[in-house]
């Protein structure tokens, strides 16, 4: 293999990346860095600097999983959450940039809990930040995918978290046995007949079990709605994302008839995304 340079390896990138990602640019360079580990300043102040020939064959192979439609969190293994660098791997769901909010909400209207049941642990970035900002003492953190309890497991060591619990289970068959001050989740609620429409990067990537829960998309909150009260103590809250415009009638309508107090939340593109319930 001939000798490469940095602006060799970066012009492939961006020619090859930039009919799949509108951020093709900035994607390049991330591989790039990783290849190389080295940072982006770096790599656009050395353009000229030969790269080595097994790090040019790395890049090339993970240029080629983006090509595929890989997302690129599961090629760098990495995720940015509120400010945090979580480790990801392919068997664990990718947390979105709107999930981030959460946070933001809580610290507004609901800024300390002494006990949180956090549904859907993923990499651990909501139980994890909880912690992180100071605004829960004691979390229970659980998932029915056994590949997301290891990972949120590692993140939360990494962060040097020791009041988060994670376990192994399955939400509904998990027995109702105390109360929490908060509870807090991003549910699968993607309609099962919905899942073939979805992107090729979301329905051929993200575990399923993370996007549906196998029926229309409400299970959760309907659960919610019907135990709510046994779950959370009275002045306590329940925080939870759904799916925008097209389910907020459902939404509302499935807390209005257990007349539940709640307020709902847009997302930064002004689409409806959060509803948060006062017990």
């Amino acid at each position: 293999m001939r000798g490469y340079t940095i602006s060799d390896a970066i012009s492939l990138g961006q020619n090859q990346l930039k009919n799949i990602s509108s951020n093709y640019a900035n994607e390049t360079l991330w591989l790039l860095k990783h290849c190389l580990k080295t940072t982006s300043s770096d790599l656009l102040i050395n353009q000229s600097s030969q790269i080595f020939n097994y790090q040019y064959k790395l890049f090339l192979e993970l240029l080629n999983r983006r090509v595929k439609k890989e997302p690129i969190q599961y090629i760098l293994e990495s995720i940015c959450f509120y400010g945090h660098d979580f480790n990801i791997n392919k068997n664990v769901f990718i947390p979105r940039p709107e999930t981030e909010q959460c946070i933001d909400i809580l610290k507004k209207y609901h800024s300390y809990s002494d006990s949180v049941l956090e549904i859907g642990s993923g990499t651990g970035c909501l139980p994890i930040t909880l912690s992180l900002e100071n605004l829960a003492a004691n979390i229970i953190s659980i998932d029915i995918n056994p590949q997301a309890i290891i990972q949120s497991k590692q993140n939360a060591k990494k962060f040097n978290c020791h009041n988060i619990i994670f376990k192994h289970q399955d939400f509904f068959n998990m027995p109702i046995e105390r109360k929490y001050n908060l509870i807090i989740s991003n549910p699968p609620y993607i309609p099962m007949k919905d899942i073939d429409s979805l992107d090729i990067e979301v329905k051929l990537f993200d575990p399923i079990e993370a996007l549906t829960d196998y029926s229309d998309g409400l299970k959760f909150y309907k659960y919610f709605s019907k135990f709510g009260r046994k779950l959370v103590h009275k002045g306590g809250v329940i925080l939870l994302e759904f799916g925008g415009a097209e389910q907020l009638v459902d939404i509302q309508k499935i807390f209005n008839q257990n007349n539940y107090k709640h307020q709902i939340f847009d997302d930064l593109n002004k689409d409806p995304r959060f509803i948060l319930i006062t017990i």
